[in-house]
């Protein structure tokens, strides 16, 4: 991924509020959002369902109007039209005509991107081959599954070469084979120097992905974390796997932050690694069977549950 410092999307004091239909009560959508992406990263931008998060794209593309705060794409206000021609959008529920065929439907998206009639078709060929959709081209929309619907929403996407794309739950309806070739793809995407902003529920392809990620808790950022750092992290927290405990079971539960009994096992954590230990020492003499003892997972899941549950 670039290092580049300079930035290409720039959040500053976002806010946006409306009114339920029902009470006429003002809802804060976004409270005083700011972020900073820099050129070239790859930027995960999550929260849970309800947070803000399409709202705030909606924002950047200027497709709604925020109360108050600045917006900038490649230091240019994104209120202007120039700004944001370099951006690429996935909204997280496409919609298409379904009359047309896939090649029909680009052709409209390459022209709205501003590409010339003359240099479409070359750049059309271009991303339905990059999402795996040119066998498709002459297929009506109206008879792609949401798999390769969501194929062709991607490549509307990158139709244009965007220099920022902007991807809302971008993995949406694909299968294991579809969602590996869009990872696969947007890490390519990345490498050859197009920002990434994406917001997604799939956790450990976000991993995969992004450099960085902020978690959004009812229209506030809550944390910003970098995903490096975050996998360097040591972790004092462990499971143990253990059969035929039956002797020590009530003080290997004891020593246990939590267990949990399936059929002929017992599961173990433990918050600390002095008490995983002990307990791991026990269970051997003991006698009984210790089929697995590891660290647990400590990765970006467990911390947006930790993060969005003590900011609601």
């Amino acid at each position: 991924m670039s290092n580049a410092s300079s930035s290409a999307l720039s959040l500053e004091n976002l806010s946006y509020a409306y009114r339920s239909n029902w009470v006429l009560k003002r809802i804060h959508a976004l409270t005083e959002v700011s972020l900073e992406i820099r050129e070239g990263e790859a930027f995960g931008f999550l929260g849970h369902n309800g947070a803000g998060k399409t709202t705030a794209m909606k924002c950047i593309l200027n497709l709604i109007r925020p109360a108050g705060g600045k917006i900038s794409i490649f230091g240019r206000d994104s209120r202007e039209p120039e700004a944001r021609k370099v951006v690429g959008y996935l909204p997280e529920q496409p919609y298409f005509y379904d009359h047309l065929n896939v090649f029909e439907l680009m052709e409209l998206y390459a022209v709205l991107a501003g590409i010339r009639r003359a240099e479409a078709g070359p750049a059309i060929a271009r991303a339905l081959d990059l999402v795996k959709v040119s066998a498709r081209k002459r297929s009506p929309m109206r008879s792609l599954s949401k798999g390769l619907t969501q194929r062709v929403a991607m490549a509307q996407a990158i139709v244009a070469q965007p220099k920022l794309l902007l991807l809302d739950e971008p993995f949406s309806g694909l299968d294991p084979i579809g969602r590996r070739d869009l990872r696969e793809l947007l890490v390519e995407l990345n490498r050859n120097g197009t920002t990434i902003f994406m917001s997604s529920h799939v956790l450990s392809d976000v991993e995969h992905i992004c450099g960085r990620v902020s978690i959004m808790v009812q229209g506030k950022i809550k944390a910003l974390l970098d995903i490096k750092e975050l996998a360097n992290r040591p972790t004092q927290h462990f499971e143990m796997l253990v059969r035929n405990y039956d002797r020590a079971a009530a003080r290997l539960k004891a020593l246990a932050s939590s267990h949990d009994a399936g059929e002929n096992v017992l599961i173990l954590k433990f918050e600390q690694r002095a008490r995983a230990e002990e307990a791991l020492r026990l269970a051997l003499a003991e006698g009984a069977s210790v089929e697995a003892f590891h660290p647990a997972d400590h990765g970006l899941e467990e911390i947006f549950v930790q993060v969005v549950q003590a900011g609601r």
